[in-house]
């Protein structure tokens, strides 16, 4: 699977395994085998020491919500056609929300908020991130409430 599977038009990519780990539900970043430093998004070569010694784990449990926005009209890669339609949005150009989860660790993961009405969401708030496979069969990362079965 290449990166076009994760709502973007890319194709080639150094950590092209990313897209399909998100089909099989896991949501994966790197790790530097020189520092030690982690990366999410996930990363070929180290950002602290330049090597492109890396392996990939997978980020479990939630964390805090840190930001947060709304997206009110869907890039042109959603949907086909003339119909543009924000993956989680139940009509035409409905606003959906996305944010920025920050980890145990320090990384942050940003997804889509679907199931939180946009006036209940609050920066601090506990969220999981969560691999999706859209209706289209595109992958995604959500941000669910946390519950006593996905918390860490």
């Amino acid at each position: 699977m290449d990166f076009s599977q994760f709502s973007l038009h890319i194709k080639d990519t150094k950590v092209h395994q990313f897209v399909d780990y998100l089909a099989e539900g896991k949501i994966m970043a790197t790790r530097c085998r020189k520092c030690g430093a982690e990366h999410y998004p996930p990363a070929a070569d180290c950002a602290k020491c330049m090597s492109s010694d890396n392996e990939w784990f997978e980020l479990s449990g939630g964390g805090k919500l840190v930001t947060y926005t709304m997206i009110h009209v869907a890039p042109n890669h959603f949907g086909k056609g003339e119909e543009k339609v924000i993956p989680f949005g139940k009509y035409r150009y409905q606003p959906c929300p996305i944010g920025i989860v920050e980890m145990a660790k320090g990384l942050k993961v940003m997804g889509w908020i679907p199931d939180i009405p946009p006036n209940d969401i609050k920066v601090g708030m506990s969220l999981t991130p969560v691999a999706e496979t859209l209706q289209d069969g595109k992958v995604t990362v959500t941000l669910r409430v946390r519950t006593y079965e996905n918390a860490c």
